[in-house]
């Protein structure tokens, strides 16, 4: 067994290599386990697999630490030596860190508490960066797992904590900044200042003016005049932080190396700017595409090769901004020498980074960068973001990367997807506040929710998902290790919106499958659903469903909880800003362009009855594009009195080429567009073609000159989130005919909305992209089509849209009303259902308490829940009355009496203390008194303040 014995001395003390020492074998690693494994008399199988020796002995050095005899402080050695190698091999070692954590059982924080020292011992005095690697492999385990063993780190070591998210300084930062708003706001009063007043308004006003960057001297006046309550100044009011993978700017770089920065016109950035807009304190978190490039003076494997970034670092250089369209240059200036001069030095710090997003963040909303290591940012983007979850999240499992067949191959992969997203975490949390509402976009980002929720439980974080939510099955057993742990993450944000029924109810009903204890419910009067773990809501009538009332629930919405979180689930089809577009449509120069379009598309001599259809959108897989030419091929093949008639304008803006799926895709599209074209001709029409095929894209004035041309808009995607393109032909032009399939998730939506029924068929649908005869069928339809019967379902459509734009989609998801949280209109039938009702408003009434003493301003939805119980109470009482009636039991035909006047007047006194509290003057003497006076024993205050206000 084992090899010559030696003394305990001779053991080597954990986390005791420098950063510079050279990095210890696996040999040297494997020599010294079987030299503790002999000291404690451990049988077992000598191997040269550090991995297996690892997993095999863990939970034997577990048992001998735990037994606390002489023998564990060398158990206690042994386990450190592993922890150690884990920590230094983060990603190939963590299927080794999984079994090693789960060996050490419910001993966990013990342990954690032994090893504190070790590991902030090496890296203050030797350069390491165990704490970062501990901290990430367990949250990695978290996700994998659905533990919470990251939360039992903090509780064996709370100072970690708070040193990883820097909440001191943080604490300092927000009292600071709130102590130089409130100095600034009062400074300009000459009333409130004894001395100096002129001067003091000055600079008063000049702080305010610097801080908010986008008033002028006189509006920063004209605010300063305006006292607020502590908690209802701005820096304390509710903000948005909008947390998404692109950023509302593009960046290109130029050839001389600098940088270039627009605004975004891209999808996510139209559907959430209006929301941002709106207040200039509101927060977007990005990656701006410039990260941590981690190659130069690597040791493989070193710690240091798998060193975790700052994750606080403003490393991102950018300068001036011009006047036309927000432009700024970025220069790299690492190796830039020191700047020899004053003038040189203010241009090197108006170059930073810092100054740039002050100049950029002035007049709008703040952007701040997400900086992750380059090598984790390319696969979590390109390797299981586009790789893996677009097709699966598609049902498209063909063009899933081959290369996920290779289990090593997609943890590996699957480890950076989870570091860009505990990336993202850390910088959200810091930058929050306790009352704002963190917005996190789309499929890039499903484990923020998990990994805020642990680093801060008491946030409220919500998730929306821009694309479908549609996996196979094989994604729930070949990819289990990615599916399950989505799954799971979605589950641990507060509020989730999809963008079809379709889509939340394939959710629901995978939990269910997958997730036994989740139990599903729902209120019907407030389009929720809400699942909660059984073991705690085990009984409460109100948690109650069965399988009939989930099948009849398609047309509800959501929330589910598993494992005791709870989430609300939504369906919140997104719009466009429809201004963006109507502002073209009656310029001069877009019918001008409108009739150049049409001119270049149809010839100068167009059939009477020819049409135009138009297709626009990215040359993507999912998009349908392939099927659509097969389709429209077959449609001349079926129709040939339709050749030299109607053209297909069809504009696929090309991306990703880089990418063998896509670039296959591309090229096998343009071959058949290229076939068609050679196919079809007419004779009595020589300068007809039946297809332009257009690969770049267009300028949104030009964009809404071609649907404003368009006789028929063609939007057949596979599978899409919602697809904007059929809202923005049908706002421009409400006379155009739309093909649409039912992949797209608009269609759902006008299904949804009774646009689409038996008796009344506003557009025309394709059930199966890949059914080339009903495909062509539809195309046919639609070019016989009157004019007369096609504006009229276009001036439907055109209504419907109009109605529901971006403005709606916003304000529906971010409703406080709309949440698990917030206590129903209940109907009260019984005792139970008092008493019920009366624990939920406690529990809302001690967070209202703990908010106030904490200085954290309160949540709208407090205010609604106690307004809905009251209502409800209201609703009991006999009329003209304060007193309730309902039944003692369900199964008692007793009637039982009570009069609920000081449960009334105490909603009465919440209701009044929250308006107060939220109210914008500070100096409201009157308004406190009066509310005070509402308490027991405050009369006699309010009567001795009263004679001091008369006098």
């Amino acid at each position: 067994m084992g090899s010559e014995p030696i003394s305990e001395k001779k053991v080597r003390e954990p986390f005791s290599r420098a950063m510079k020492d050279e990095p210890i074998s696996n040999e040297q690693r494997l020599k010294e386990l079987w030299h503790i494994l002999d000291l404690l008399e451990i049988e077992y199988k000598k191997t040269s697999d550090l991995h297996t020796l690892i997993s095999s002995v863990s939970e034997s050095l577990t048992l001998v630490w735990k037994r606390r005899d002489p023998k564990s402080e060398l158990a206690l050695k042994g386990l450190l030596l592993i922890l150690e190698y884990c920590l230094s091999h983060v990603f190939d070692g963590h299927s080794v860190f999984e079994v090693f954590v789960t060996s050490l059982g419910f001993n966990t924080v013990i342990f954690w508490k032994h090893c504190a020292g070790y590991i902030f011992d090496s890296d203050l005095g030797r350069g390491t960066k165990f704490r970062d690697a501990l901290l990430f492999s367990l949250t990695l385990y978290d996700v994998n797992t659905g533990k919470n063993r990251l939360r039992e780190l903090y509780a064996a070591v709370p100072g970690i904590r708070k040193s990883l998210l820097g909440v001191n300084a943080k604490q300092f930062g927000e009292r600071y900044h709130h102590l130089q708003k409130r100095l600034a706001k009062y400074g300009s009063q000459s009333s409130l200042c004894s001395v100096s007043s002129e001067s003091d308004a000055e600079e008063g006003m000049k702080t305010f003016h610097v801080r908010s960057g986008n008033h002028s001297e006189s509006d920063g006046e004209e605010d300063s005049k305006k006292p607020r309550s502590g908690l209802a100044t701005p820096h304390f009011q509710q903000r948005v932080i909008n947390v998404s993978n692109a950023p509302p700017v593009s960046l290109k770089r130029e050839k001389t190396g600098d940088w270039e920065i627009k605004q975004g016109s891209g999808g996510l950035v139209a559907c959430v700017d209006p929301v941002m807009s709106k207040d200039h304190e509101n927060l977007w978190l990005a990656n701006l595409g410039m990260n941590i490039n981690d190659k130069k003076n690597k040791r493989p494997g070193s710690v240091a090769s798998e060193s975790f970034p700052s994750t606080n670092t403003l490393g991102l250089p950018l300068i001036k901004q011009t006047i036309a369209e927000v432009f700024f240059h970025v220069l790299a200036d690492d190796d830039m020498d020191a700047p020899k001069n004053e003038k040189q030095k203010k241009a090197r710090e108006e170059m930073s980074l810092l100054g740039v997003l002050n100049n950029y963040n002035r007049g709008n909303y703040k952007l701040n960068p997400v900086v992750v290591q380059e090598d984790d940012y390319n696969v979590y983007y390109g390797g299981i973001s586009n790789g893996l979850l677009w097709p699966a999240l598609h049902n498209l499992p063909e063009y899933i990367v081959s290369e996920y067949n290779d289990e090593k191959i997609l943890r590996a992969h699957w480890c950076a997807y989870v570091r860009v997203n505990y990336q993202f975490a850390i910088d959200a949390v810091r930058n929050s506040r306790p009352q704002d509402f963190i917005w996190i976009h789309d499929y890039h980002l499903m484990l923020v929710g998990m990994i805020m929720q642990s680093l801060d439980q008491h946030l409220e974080v919500g998730f929306f998902l821009h694309i479908p939510f549609q996996p196979p099955g094989e994604f729930f057993s070949k990819y289990s290790t990615v599916g399950f742990a989505v799954l799971r993450g979605l589950l641990r944000f507060t509020k989730v919106g999809f963008q079809t029924h379709r889509d939340r109810t394939k959710y629901i009903e995978l939990v269910q499958h997958y997730f036994g204890t989740a139990k599903i419910v729902y209120d019907n009067k407030m389009d929720i659903y809400s699942g909660e773990s059984r073991r705690l809501k085990k009984g409460n009538p109100e948690m109650q469903t069965d399988k009939t009332n989930f099948q009849n629930c398609q047309s509800l919405n959501f929330s589910v909880t598993n494992e005791g979180w709870t989430c609300s689930l939504g369906v919140f089809p997104v719009s466009i800003k429809n201004d963006d577009f109507l502002k073209f449509v009656d310029l001069p120069e877009t019918i001008k362009l409108k009739n150049d379009i049409r001119k270049r598309v149809m010839g100068e001599h167009p059939a009477p009855d020819g049409r135009f259809f138009f297709s626009v959108e990215r040359f993507d897989y999912t998009k349908g594009i392939m099927e659509k030419l097969q389709a429209y091929q077959r449609y001349f093949e079926r129709h040939p009195d339709r050749i030299g008639k109607d053209v297909l304008y069809q504009i696929a803006v090309t991306n990703r080429r880089s990418v063998d799926t896509y670039r296959v895709y591309q090229d096998e599209c343009i071959d058949l567009a290229d076939r068609i074209n050679q196919t079809f001709m007419s004779s009595e029409n020589p300068s007809w073609k039946p297809l332009i095929f257009q690969t770049d894209g267009m300028q949104r004035s030009e964009l809404v000159a071609a649907y404003l041309a368009m006789d028929i808009g063609v939007v057949t995607p596979k599978k899409d989130g919602m697809n904007l393109v059929a809202k923005e032909m049908l706002v421009c032009n409400p006379t155009a005919g739309l093909v649409l399939s039912t992949g797209a998730g608009s269609e759902i939506q006008f299904t949804t909305a009774g646009l689409y029924t038996d008796k009344e068929k506003n557009y025309h649908r394709i059930s199966n992209v890949f059914d080339a005869d009903s495909y062509c069928d539809a195309f046919y339809e639609a070019a016989l089509e009157s004019e007369a019967v096609r504006a009229e379902h276009g001036k439907r459509l055109h209504e419907f849209i109009m109605a529901n734009d971006i403005e709606r989609w916003s304000s529906a998801f971010l409703d406080p009303s709309w949440t698990h949280e917030v206590i129903r209109p209940t109907q009260i039938e019984t005792l139970d259902d008092f008493f019920s009702l009366m624990m939920k408003t406690r529990n809302v009434r001690r967070q209202i308490v703990g908010r106030v003493l904490k200085g954290i301003p309160i949540r709208s939805h407090f205010a609604i829940s106690l307004r809905n119980a009251k209502e409800s109470l209201e609703q009991i009482c006999k009329p003209g009355t304060h007193t309730a009636e309902f039944k003692s039991s369900p199964d008692s035909d007793e009637v039982a009496h009570f009069e609920i006047d000081n449960e009334l007047q105490e909603f009465e006194r919440d209701l009044s203390f929250i308006e107060y509290v939220q109210s914008d003057d500070a100096d409201n003497v009157e308004q406190f008194v009066d509310v005070s006076g509402k308490y027991e024993f405050g009369t006699g205050f309010q009567k001795k303040v009263e004679k001091k206000i008369q006098m």
